[in-house]
C-alpha cells in the first residue's frame, strides 16, 4: 500500500489543506493493500451443480474462459437425505426410482456443461455422488482455486431471499474467492 500512498499523497499535496489526510485516515482500511491488488493464480476450479441449476450463463463460461490454464470440476451432488426421506416414507421402489431419475437428470446436465466448458477451451472433469450438497462442496473447496456456484444451489429461492440458504452456508464456510451466479 505504501506506493498507493506516495502516489495519493504527491497527487493532493496540499489541496484542501488537511481534509484529505483526515479522509485517508479515516477509511484507511478501505483502500486495498497491495496483496488484496494482486490477482490470485487460478489452477482449479470447483462448479457444483444439482437439480436447481437449469442454465449457466454465457457470462459464466467467458469469465471460466480467462482461466486458460485452469480445470473445472463440475459435480453434481445428489441428497443423500432426500434419498432416505423418499425410503422411510414411500418405500425401496420409490427411492430408486428417485435415484434412477436424479441421476440421468445430473447426467444430462454435467455433459451439457462439461461441453460448453470445453468449448470455452477450459479442461473438465465431471464427478456425480449422493452426499450433503454444503458439507461436500466445502470439503472439495479446500482443494480449489474458485469456487463458481447457482445462487439457486441446494434448495430453491423464497421471497425474502435471492440466495439459497445453502448457498450462504457455502459462502460463509470456505476461503477461496466465490462466484455467485
Amino acid at each position: 500500500m505504501s506506493i498507493f500512498l506516495t502516489i495519493i499523497n504527491r497527487k493532493f499535496k496540499n489541496i484542501a489543506g488537511t481534509r484529505y489526510e483526515r479522509i485517508l485516515k479515516n477509511y484507511k482500511e478501505f483502500f486495498l493493500t497491495e496483496e488484496e491488488l494482486s490477482l490470485p493464480v487460478i489452477k482449479s476450479i470447483l462448479m457444483p451443480v444439482d437439480r436447481s441449476t437449469r442454465n449457466v450463463p454465457e457470462e459464466i463460461y467467458e469469465v471460466l474462459s480467462a482461466c486458460e490454464d485452469a480445470e473445472v470440476t463440475v459435480v453434481y451432488i445428489m441428497s443423500e437425505d432426500a434419498c432416505a426421506l423418499i425410503r422411510q416414507t414411500l418405500g425401496e421402489e420409490a427411492s430408486r426410482e428417485f435415484r434412477q431419475k436424479e441421476e440421468e437428470a445430473g447426467r444430462e446436465l454435467l455433459e451439457r456443461i462439461a461441453r460448453s466448458l470445453e468449448d470455452s477451451g477450459l479442461k473438465v472433469r465431471t464427478r456425480m455422488f449422493f452426499g450433503n450438497k454444503s458439507e461436500d462442496v466445502i470439503r472439495l473447496s479446500r482443494e480449489r482455486d474458485l469456487l463458481v456456484i447457482p445462487r439457486l444451489y441446494g434448495s430453491e429461492i423464497t421471497k425474502t431471499r435471492s440466495i439459497s440458504p445453502v448457498v450462504m452456508k457455502i459462502v460463509h464456510h470456505v476461503d477461496i474467492p466465490v462466484i455467485v451466479y
